[in-house]
């Protein structure tokens, strides 16, 4: 068994999904999350999060206090895969589905 000190820091996927109805804190919201993932949708993010990363994460979108919608954060499973068709997303996955 590996000790804490040398074990790997995994990361998970997960979707960050979101519908505000207010610009201001929509684009809050959205410029926060550029820093953790990558858009895949106009309010959809996919982002790879240690722990540590996802605990910031959250902690910084609930500081937002969002009124006027909700913020939402699924991890990602990775047992299909994905049929694509008509353009791909640069930067996508590594052709597994996103079952949420």
């Amino acid at each position: 068994m590996q000790s804490g000190a040398t074990r790997k820091r995994s990361a998970s996927d997960y979707l960050v999904v979101y519908d505000i109805s207010s610009d201001d804190e929509r684009n809050r919201v959205d410029s926060l999350l550029k820093g953790y993932g990558f858009r895949i949708q106009k309010s959809v993010f996919e982002c790879r999060l240690t722990r540590a990363m996802r605990s910031e994460l959250t902690q910084r979108l609930e500081t937002m206090s969002v009124q006027t919608g909700f913020i939402r954060i699924y991890r990602v499973d990775h047992s299909a895969r994905i049929i694509n068709i008509g353009t791909d997303v640069p930067g996508k996955d590594d052709g597994y589905a996103f079952i949420v």
